[in-house]
């Protein structure tokens, strides 16, 4: 199976020469006349003359292909020589600079949800990255929200909650001010 398994979006330096798309080979030797990328503005480039041997890696620069990755928000998708998806990698926000967009060793690539963190670059080599446990945290799974809805319980809960806050948060502003305590507690002097 060919998937997309690490890529530079934002390089240091200019991006027309530093920006690559790292394809991996998992199963048996293949030719990708007729496949394409796609970016998510969807511009589509048809790879020709491209192989990729059993294991192996392929890394395609922008200098070459001419594909070219937005530093916020972008998604690049795998289609084969008959026009099916075969993969696709996408981030949200900016893409830090000289961070490649890489595949988590040991995810699944034929699993619908995809795991990726940004890491150091290893065009054409296996992701490195164990020991950047700080980055990990930080990995996006494709396709999951990245904030879930909340239940009608949590829902009530939090607009209860929010209405006894401004109840306290008034009513100490009422008393604590004459005029206002006046006008909404009927206070006019006090009787000593």
């Amino acid at each position: 199976m060919i998937f997309i398994n690490e890529w530079l979006p934002n390089p240091v330096g200019a991006d027309a020469t530093g920006e690559w798309v790292e394809l991996f080979n998992s199963g048996q030797s293949i030719s990708l006349n007729g496949w394409a990328l796609k970016t998510g503005n969807g511009k589509k480039i048809f790879l020709k003359n491209y192989h990729i041997d059993a294991g192996g890696y392929l890394v395609l620069k922008r200098s070459e292909t001419k594909l070219t990755l937005r530093n916020n928000g972008e998604t690049i998708f795998l289609y084969d020589d008959k026009g099916v998806l075969v993969d696709q990698s996408g981030f949200l926000g900016s893409a830090p600079e000289g961070k490649s967009f890489s595949r988590i060793t040991g995810a699944n690539p034929q699993s619908k949800v995809q795991h990726f963190v940004f890491a150091e670059p290893t065009p054409g080599a296996l992701n490195a990255i164990s020991g950047q446990l700080a980055l990990i945290s930080s990995n996006y799974p494709f396709g999951a929200p990245l904030n879930r809805n909340l239940t009608g319980l949590e829902l009530t809960g939090l607009t209860l909650g929010a209405a006894l806050l401004l109840s306290v948060f008034s009513l100490i502003l009422f008393k604590r001010n004459e005029m206002l305590s006046n006008l909404f507690f009927g206070r006019d002097e006090e009787i000593r």
